[in-house]
């Protein structure tokens, strides 16, 4: 399902709604946005775990393009809707919303259906889990289990470990689930090394 045209998408926010809002940004220099089509869609929700790759192609089969392509177009309204609820409220210990603010993603929601039960860990622990699935009848319906993620992450994530990258350009954020809650960048190989090829720029030129 992956589109040769794209780089992999880049999952190093340890949250699938932060996976979700970085799925736009210039990792390489030029912007590349994940979401520009109905394709771009299910692959992107393939490769984060969303959806498996038998049920996206059985998505891919049975809905029409221009479907799935306003679908994308749904989820790129649904993006940009909380990163800007995240970039005006992120740093505050409470969402300090009204409801016309989660009405966005309240009408996803409240229109979504779904199957889950709990289940013992299939690898044979006596361990419960959770487990189901979302029914994905139209191509509006894709949007539910990613809505259901970023509720999941207004509710229950620890707020102040929620980040942006200190890159200077970076538009990507991530859960700090590191030791010591210092972690500063989206991914070291891209912006931790970019900083640090910066810094040793500096000091050779103050030598």
């Amino acid at each position: 399902m992956a589109d040769p045209t794209k780089p992999a998408p880049i999952l190093i926010a340890d949250h699938p709604a932060l996976d979700f809002l970085n799925t736009v940004g210039a990792p390489y220099g030029s912007e590349i946005e994940w979401l520009e089509s109905g394709r771009g869609l299910v692959s992107w929700m393939t490769a984060a775990g969303i959806l498996s790759v038998s049920r996206a192609t059985e998505i891919s089969g049975r809905i029409p393009a221009r479907e799935l392509d306003a679908a994308a177009d749904g989820a790129r309204q649904l993006r940009e809707w909380f990163r800007n609820l995240l970039t005006r409220h992120g740093n505050q210990l409470e969402w300090r919303l009204e409801d016309d603010q989660i009405e966005t993603i309240n009408r996803i929601l409240m229109a979504g259906a779904h199957r889950f039960r709990l289940q013992f860990d299939p690898q044979g622990e006596r361990r419960l889990e959770l487990a189901g699935q979302y029914e994905i009848d139209t191509a509006e319906d894709l949007l539910l289990p990613i809505a259901h993620a970023i509720a999941d992450l207004m509710t229950e994530m620890d707020r102040l470990l929620v980040r942006q990258c200190a890159g200077p350009n970076c538009t990507f954020w991530f859960n700090d689930l590191t030791k010591n809650r210092k972690r500063r960048w989206c991914d070291m190989k891209v912006c931790g090394n970019r900083a640090k090829s910066a810094a040793f720029r500096e000091r050779r030129k103050e030598v």
